[in-house]
């Protein structure tokens, strides 16, 4: 007799798929099984091809990754598409498994579990399966099966028969299994990264104490050409993997933000469906011959719209373009979720703040780059830590706020080297972060270590591709270690992820370093004046453009600059100079060159006065 659906598909224990005649199908490689599985259990059976290689190949370069998945895809073909109607259905973007033709117990699990639990739920998902080496997809299978033991203890599925997440709660005292929210999408964090504390509690969005977290729906295809929808919600799924690299903010995971559709519906409702705070939406339209993409972020508590962005899209829309688009958008998303959550810390002072509470106040006070209030986020941070030593992001900014007080105070090795461990004490707390390798790559480069320093800040980058400082500093290590040639790249690359910044005068300066290293003193002069545009007081801008001035004729000017130097850092010496760790101290003697000219051109008493300080 011919069954309803003539593939079936075995996930509950071990992987076996049976065919239209009966017999097993024999699937040799550990990727193409992984791939069976992760279609199995989408939405609709169907993943994007970027989503895929990420899991499978996140280790390897992009052109590499497609190569894989498009052999494996080939093998897959030969042994599933034995129909007229094909089983695996393979896009030019997408990959899809055709539901309607293979029963897949894990799904009529979920769908079912109260009717039969002790036979339905029997076995364990993928039962001693494993891949070494890739590790979204093993994170991928660690989901799946704690949420086989979500329903194995009573809790319903999701709506749409997919399983449901189960994250850990220890940052929030919630109980170990998260209880389901009342549409029946439990939250969690976002595919492929590590869990954080559990989101799907609704009252957790109005505490106080809760961290940050966001959840993007899938964005909505309003082109009127349903080939689209593969480009609206390729956007959001990218997004939401991207946006996890940020370790400090959860993120919603698909399966969860992804049942409630794009619709129009207050925010205030999806906040408290699935526990966040913020809510990122998008809409996807054409116009004649172009593409735009609108997108909008919202605090879920108060319902107000935080930003909101009208993007043009390039055609054709090349994976380079798109993974480009999706970057830009992460760091935007970073910097003003990152404001806002300052500004709810400052705003709120309760009587015993928690270790969320203080990092916040202490990023706010941080962020206004004056020493008074650096002095007052390290207390922040110090208090934090001693609520809880083990805290990643209490480790990360204090660390950060070590930098600063390093570079400003022009510190000693002994300083750097304390930097260096706490920044080594992040990396352990959470290896994941690339925030905390980028701490310890500037701490190797101020101890003159450029190959220890490019090491860990190209690996900050692989971590968060989105991580605008991260460029930054590799272009600034560059610098130091004598190749600015090669600097020029990573600063450009942090002016496009990040241009509005509260840092970016760090990097038009690193930029204006790089052309003055070069030879290429009327674009040094330029960059520089945009940095000390941004930041007044930033001493080293000033000094690139004095030299620039200086060595182009223009000694009048260059003495001009040295006395507003002076008048913004009346304690300028050459002191600052002398501690700029380059590799190759000969860089440093031209830079005090440069001052030196300028100082003997006396034009003004200001400049009289600088010239004794510069000797």
């Amino acid at each position: 007799m011919t069954r309803e659906r003539p593939f079936a598909l075995d996930l509950l224990g071990p992987f076996r798929i049976i065919g239209p005649d009966g017999r097993r199908i024999e699937i040799t490689s550990k990727k193409g099984i992984a791939l069976v599985a992760m279609l199995a259990m989408a939405s609709e059976g169907e993943r994007t091809r970027s989503w895929l290689q990420d899991k499978l190949w996140g280790e390897r370069q992009r052109a590499q990754a497609q190569g894989s998945l498009r052999r494996e895809l080939t093998a897959l073909r030969r042994c599933l598409n034995v129909l007229p109607t094909h089983l695996l259905i393979c896009e030019h973007d997408r990959v899809r498994l055709d539901l309607g033709l293979i029963k897949v117990d894990a799904r009529t699990a979920a769908a079912h579990a109260d009717a039969d639990r002790g036979s339905m739920l029997s076995g364990e998902f993928l039962e001693g399966f494993d891949i070494a080496g890739a590790d979204g997809f093993e994170e991928w299978l660690r989901e799946q099966r704690r949420a086989l033991e979500v329903q194995r203890a009573g809790l319903p599925a999701s709506p749409s028969g997919q399983p449901l997440r189960v994250i850990s709660a220890s940052a929030t005292g919630v109980s170990d299994t998260e209880r389901p929210d009342p549409a029946g999408a439990a939250a969690a964090t976002s595919g492929g990264e590590r869990p954080a504390a559990a989101l799907s509690v609704p009252d957790l969005v109005a505490d106080s104490g809760a961290p940050p977290s966001l959840a993007v729906l899938p964005f909505a295809n309003l082109t009127g050409e349903p080939d689209n929808d593969y480009l609206a919600e390729g956007i959001s799924e990218d997004l939401i993997d991207r946006l996890s690299r940020l370790r400090w903010l959860p993120v919603i995971a698909r399966s969860s933000s992804f049942l409630f559709g794009a619709a129009n519906t207050d925010p205030r409702a999806f906040g408290r469906s699935l526990g966040a705070k913020y809510l990122l939406e998008g809409r996807l339209r054409r116009v004649v011959d172009r593409f735009w993409l609108s997108i909008s972020l919202s605090d879920t508590a108060t319902g107000y719209t935080l930003s909101s962005q009208r993007i043009e899209l390039s055609l054709p829309h090349s994976r380079d373009t798109l993974d480009q688009l999706v970057a830009e958008l992460v760091t935007l998303l970073d910097a003003r979720i990152d404001y806002a959550e300052q500004t709810r810390a400052r705003n709120r002072r309760p009587d015993r703040p928690d270790v969320n509470d203080l990092i916040w106040r202490g990023r706010w006070h941080l962020n206004k780059l004056t020493r008074e209030d650096a002095d007052i986020a390290r207390r922040l941070f110090d208090d934090a830590l001693q609520l809880d030593p083990n805290s990643s992001e209490a480790l990360i900014q204090a660390t950060t706020c070590l930098n600063y007080a390093i570079w400003t105070q022009r510190g000693s090795a002994n300083e750097i080297s304390e930097m260096r461990r706490l920044a080594q004490r992040a990396i352990i707390a959470d290896p994941d972060d690339g925030r905390g390798h980028m701490q310890a790559g500037i701490a190797e480069m101020w101890l003159r270590q450029p190959v220890r320093a490019r090491a860990l800040l190209q690996q900050a980058i692989a971590l968060n591709p989105s991580l605008a400082m991260a460029h930054a500093q590799l272009g600034c290590c560059y610098n130091l270690a004598g190749e600015p040639e090669r600097a020029i790249a990573p600063l450009k690359a942090a002016l496009r992820l990040s241009p509005n910044d509260v840092h970016i005068f760090f990097t038009f300066g690193e930029l204006a370093v790089a052309h003055g290293m070069l030879g290429q003193w009327h674009e040094a002069a330029e960059h520089a004046d945009q940095s000390v545009v941004r930041r007044p007081g930033y001493w080293y801008a000033q000094v690139i453009k004095i030299n620039a001035l200086a060595r182009t004729g223009n000694p009048a000017a260059a003495a001009l600059t040295l006395g507003e130097l002076m008048a913004a850092k009346p304690d300028f010496s050459e002191k600052f100079l002398t501690w700029l760790p380059f590799v190759d101290r000969t860089w440093v003697d031209g830079l005090i060159d440069g001052l030196r000219i300028a100082s003997s051109n006396r034009i003004s008493r200001s400049n009289d006065d600088a010239k004794v300080v510069l000797g």
